[in-house]
């Protein structure tokens, strides 16, 4: 149920990290394990596979090499800068748009009014870190998943370079050859029984962190949302206590189930009405082994996402890292839900700060103050409008269309309109 990297990393009886060196407090979430030299080595191996993918396509490919980003970029500009637009000019402002940002030309789609929606043309050279940090924020999420986070801020971000990159991931490689069950049941009608949740306490004690010894795993039936919260117990009165903090933020069921067993699960119910008295849940029917009660699997997959997380940011705590792996779940996208977690529960995108703002990447990576910020908007908001009013006076204007764009030229059409013809086709 728990969507991984396709199962990142093989399960073993335990998790073995006494020895591993703890994460830095200040390293971001998402940091790689690889040395500055794998690293290296496997950008320069993406940049090898992207460019004989680019040369095996040439101008088919959406993929740009360098010199044609900027090439392109010229390109546009002087099509809209023409009293007297070819064809060609026409279908090149129709598909691109430049803007600028602190100084920084980008390639974009052409909006065609639709300003809150921007996406941004990458040169292969780009390409690499785009993906290595997503793929690193996603959970070594695959194929899918990539596709999903790239494919709203990037207009040629393509599966066929997500591949390419996946086939370099070491991590990826090192998958659980146990094939995943879905733990949620088939669809059925909406019924009062359905709002419900799931609540698990997976067994951390042989690789107690600290205090910590458990994890309480919990997922809402309808949306597939999950939380994660390590227990220093598995006693009642503190599955409770997270209990409430999760129902009071996130509303309550009317129905708790649980592998726990029937005692564990009347017991939660019990103490829940008695600092809750308003509040009424029943105890789910005890299935073992079926539907969402699957809880080895679900146990497994967590630990498994731990693991990479764990060896991701060389740190031995895994109950700082549950925040992380809740965050990396339920933004990722389900199949079955045909969205995320987080989107079926709040009806919007997970944020991520300012990289889920449409700002280009590398003015993000720079930003350090607000004032910089309103700048950077101010910029991106101004250069949008100047290519709606430009575009607005191309519509106005193609009556200045070349004869070539004529799609009936007269058969007495000397030289040039021949030429100009076969012009209709050159990218």
């Amino acid at each position: 149920m728990l969507d991984t990297c396709e199962n990142m990393i093989p399960p073993g009886p335990s998790l073995q990290f006494s020895t591993m060196p703890q994460r830095a407090g200040n390293d971001p979430p998402g940091v790689s394990n690889l040395s500055e030299k794998e690293l290296s080595n496997m950008r320069e191996k993406f940049l090898i596979s992207v460019t004989k993918l680019v040369e095996s396509k040439s101008y088919n490919s959406k993929v740009f090499s360098k010199e044609k980003y900027f090439q392109t970029i010229k390109e546009v500009k002087e099509a809209k800068e023409k009293g007297k637009k070819s064809s060609r000019d026409y279908r090149r402002a129709a598909k691109y748009d430049v803007i600028s940002v602190q100084g920084t030309e980008k390639l974009i789609e052409a909006t065609h009014g639709e300003r809150a929606r921007i996406r941004y043309y990458v040169h292969k050279e780009e390409l690499f870190d785009i993906l290595h940090d997503t793929h690193l924020n996603i959970g070594h999420g695959g194929r899918t998943r990539m596709l999903k986070e790239l494919q709203g801020k990037y207009g040629n971000v393509t599966k066929e370079v997500i591949v390419l990159y996946l086939t370099l991931c070491k991590q990826c490689h090192q998958k659980n050859p146990v094939p995943k069950r879905a733990l949620a049941p088939k669809p059925v009608p909406f019924k009062d029984t359905d709002s419900r949740c799931q609540v698990e306490i997976l067994d951390m004690q042989s690789n107690a962190d600290g205090e910590f010894k458990f994890i309480l795993y919990y997922q809402d039936h309808l949306t597939k949302f999950t939380i994660l919260r390590p227990l220093k117990a598995k006693q009642a009165h503190e599955v409770v206590g997270v209990l409430l903090d999760i129902f009071t933020i996130l509303g309550a069921p009317s129905v708790l189930e649980s592998d726990s067993g029937t005692e564990f699960t009347n017991q939660v119910v019990s103490e829940l009405s008695v600092v809750w008295p308003d509040l009424k849940v029943i105890p789910g029917k005890y299935h073992p082994g079926q539907g969402q009660g699957c809880l080895e699997q679900a146990s497994r997959d967590v630990k498994n996402m731990l693991s990479a997380w764990m060896q991701s940011n060389h740190s031995h705590h895994w109950a700082e890292g549950l925040r992380f792996l809740q965050m990396v779940r339920n933004q990722a996208f389900d199949v079955s839900l045909q969205q995320s977690p987080y989107e079926a529960m709040f009806g919007c995108k997970a944020k991520f700060g300012l990289y889920s703002s449409h700002l280009p990447r590398e003015t993000v990576a720079v930003l350090q103050t607000e004032e910089e910020l309103e700048i950077a908007e101010e910029q991106l908001e101004s250069s949008l409008w100047m290519r709606q009013e430009e575009r607005a006076e191309v519509g106005a204007d193609r009556s200045d269309m070349d004869e070539d764009v004529s799609p009936t030229p007269p058969a007495a059409a000397g030289p040039s309109t021949s030429r100009g013809a076969s012009g209709l086709f050159c990218w």
